[in-house]
């Protein structure tokens, strides 16, 4: 599943609505929520997707996997499979990757310890507005988190085509479908990679200084843009 290439795709945006920091004294953390819509032009995303992939959306053994770094974590790829065909729509593509059972909601182990809330989905009028939660505690019990702890945040929205091919170990044998292969991964960031605060991103990439927020909202001049 290695990213061949990161490639921005024009009509892919990713939209700040809201946001707040909130005290989770029963998990010893600080959570930070956000809602963002993330915007997609479907033909601008097939067209692109056929040049690495002919017919990409037609067979029901390729798969996509959504990057959602900094709001959630899917935990391996989707396949087409029965949707495959009917894809026509933002709505269609969108139904195939924004499962719950596709993400994972526990807790990582060592240092300062985050945990991502399963996100919630709304298709809404061609776009697709996510609303995520993030997590941050200290891994000693003893140690408690205060908002200097948080670190800077950085919010991807990609999409990964993956291509399977069917493998048959003999002629008398049934196909063997291997794990399909990541071919690229559209974003709306652009390829150019820079540093912020000791931290890789791609140009445009939307990011909040944890440290620097407060209990409370979280206001749309606090998600800054790397340029």
């Amino acid at each position: 599943m290695t990213i061949r290439e990161y490639k921005k795709l024009g009509g892919m945006e990713l939209n700040f609505v809201s946001g707040a920091v909130e005290a989770n004294v029963g998990e010893r953390a600080i959570a930070c929520a956000f809602t963002f819509d993330l915007m997609l032009e479907f033909a601008r995303f097939k067209d692109a997707a056929n040049k690495y992939v002919p017919n990409y959306l037609e067979v029901a053994t390729n798969a996509i996997r959504p990057e959602l770094d900094g709001l959630a974590y899917h935990t391996s790829f989707d396949y087409f499979a029965g949707q495959a065909g009917r894809i026509d729509s933002n709505e269609a593509l969108f139904r195939i990757f924004t499962r719950s059972d596709s993400y994972f909601d526990g807790w990582s182990s060592g240092g300062l310890e985050r945990r991502y809330h399963k996100p919630i989905f709304q298709p809404l009028d061609g776009k697709l507005r996510l609303e995520a939660r993030s997590y941050f505690r200290w891994e000693d019990p003893k140690r408690l988190i205060t908002i200097a702890d948080l670190p800077l945040i950085r919010f991807q929205w990609a999409l990964t085509v993956m291509e399977s091919h069917e493998v048959s170990l003999s002629e008398a044998s049934l196909p063997d479908i291997k794990a399909p292969d990541s071919k690229v991964a559209f974003m709306y960031a652009s390829q150019e990679q820079l540093e912020v605060e000791g931290v890789q991103m791609y140009r445009g990439t939307r990011y909040v200084k944890g440290w620097k927020l407060a209990f409370g909202p979280i206001t749309s001049e606090q998600i800054l843009t790397a340029e």
